[in-house]
């Protein structure tokens, strides 16, 4: 991959999404927003290196956080989303009348461009940020913070995630075509699971992000390390190779109402993707990216692993590629050894960004014995010191015990010298050089290249 880094993702998601075509009760998207939909949004012209792809990367996680959380927030409060509610509900509920919720929810759209998908229209960041400039009274949100709804309608302050989506331009040509924030709910009873698919025309790729662990059902998930081999992994290896049984049943696990599971959701939403024409609309040769933070990062391995090998997902070019951060360990040895059947055959690349002190990254067990083994490139951050680069490289989770404060070493912002973004981008103190410049300025294919053994 040509690329630095995964320069795709972030810039992918805080700026990808189109604006919908609205049903008749809804005020449609100003001109400005139109205008912005067609050409889209772009990295900023003063951005354009391969340190500030690598922050794109991590923020892509970020921005998934912040946008499922604006559309909870618009979802439970709307007077139209919530017309079946008494007076004293409403009052009870907080409900206010946002100003054009179509520009970030689409459930009122007449068409469906992508019929497969829960989003009936696509979405771009130019109306998710017209949305937050309309309705900035409602909403308020500090550096790196929650996003808060204001009942009161009073907040002046300027929200954070506007700063976000204000450093790209009008050049970046991408959308939000898909973003499930109720499919797995469905299932598993309010879990916070994410997942949204991106088409960035730019970089001539879709891209797939997984929100991470943000709830107490969620962090039960990671901690479910029994082990099991679903027909689908063993249709691609065979019954030796297992796969952690709280990811897998993200993944797999079929919905009693749908009848489906979320991957078959997000293979027909990338049929249709894959399959879709329209004047200057061919998508049939994009490259399939995946990413996320946390159980996002898990997902991300183990949804790749599938696509890359699967029959039924012969239709995606490969090889696809994971970019993950502080993902758990996904499967056993023999998971191991197919996944990397597959990059042999350049089928599938993964690089794993893990963090010294991120128990979350490591594997059960002593270093001697190790049931779980990670799988790619990783690159393992250090506070003030180079990252460490090595095919798989599975530690123990005792061997990544540094501190009992996990948050700060598990999270994508934080104190600083501790978070990932911190330790990817930490600086010399005498040189002002940037410690991880070795990996920095590398490209997917830099990396397999200098430290895959084959």
């Amino acid at each position: 991959m040509k690329f630095p880094l995964i320069a795709f993702f972030l810039p992918t998601l805080t700026s990808g999404f189109s604006t919908a075509r609205v049903s008749c009760n809804v005020v449609p998207p100003s001109s400005k927003a139109r205008a912005s939909s067609s050409s889209s949004l772009s990295m900023s012209k003063d951005s354009p290196s391969e340190k500030d792809f690598f922050k794109f990367t991590l923020k892509v996680s970020d921005m998934v956080y912040m946008f499922a959380d604006l559309r909870k927030l618009v979802s439970d409060h709307e007077e139209t989303f919530n017309l079946n509610l008494n007076e004293r509900q409403r009052k009870r509920k907080k409900i206010v009348a946002f100003d054009t919720p179509a520009l970030i929810d689409t459930r009122f759209a007449v068409d469906n461009q992508f019929p497969h998908a829960k989003m009936r229209n696509p979405v771009t960041a130019a109306a998710i940020k017209e949305f937050l400039d309309r309705n900035k009274q409602f909403f308020k949100q500090e550096l790196h913070g929650d996003l808060e709804f204001v009942y009161a309608g009073n907040n002046e302050d300027k929200i954070w995630m506007v700063d976000n989506l204000e450093k790209f331009d009008e050049s970046f040509d991408a959308d939000i075509v898909e973003f499930d924030d109720k499919f797995a709910n469905e299932i598993y009873r309010k879990t916070a699971l994410v997942y949204s698919v991106i088409v960035n025309r730019s970089s001539k790729e879709i891209i797939i992000v997984f929100r991470g662990s943000i709830n107490r059902k969620d962090w039960l998930t990671n901690f479910k390390f029994a082990l099991r081999t679903p027909p689908v992994i063993e249709e691609i290896a065979n019954k030796k190779a297992k796969v952690h049984r709280g990811f897998s049943d993200y993944l797999l696990r079929k919905s009693k109402t749908e009848g489906n599971s979320q991957l078959d959701q997000i293979l027909n939403v990338l049929k249709d993707v894959y399959a879709y024409t329209a004047p200057g609309r061919d998508y049939s040769d994009y490259k399939l990216v995946i990413t996320g933070h946390s159980l996002g990062g898990s997902l991300s391995q183990l949804l790749s692993f599938i696509l890359a090998g699967w029959k039924e997902a012969e239709f995606i070019p490969k090889p696809v590629t994971a970019v993950t951060y502080a993902s758990p360990v996904v499967g056993n040895n023999h998971f191991f050894l197919a996944y990397q059947e597959l990059e042999k055959a350049n089928k599938v690349r993964h690089i794993r960004v893990s963090n010294k002190g991120d128990v979350i990254t490591g594997t059960p067990g002593l270093n001697i014995i190790k049931p779980y083994t990670q799988t790619g490139v990783n690159i393992h951050l250090k506070k003030n010191k180079k990252a460490e680069v090595k095919y798989e490289n599975t530690k123990s989770i005792l061997s990544v015990v540094a501190s009992i404060f996990l948050g700060k070493k598990h999270s994508i912002y934080g104190v600083e010298g501790k978070s990932y973004f911190e330790r990817l981008f930490q600086k010399d103190e005498k040189t002002g050089a940037f410690i991880n410049d070795h990996v920095l300025t590398k490209t997917v294919e830099d990396l397999y290249d200098e430290y895959a053994p084959f």
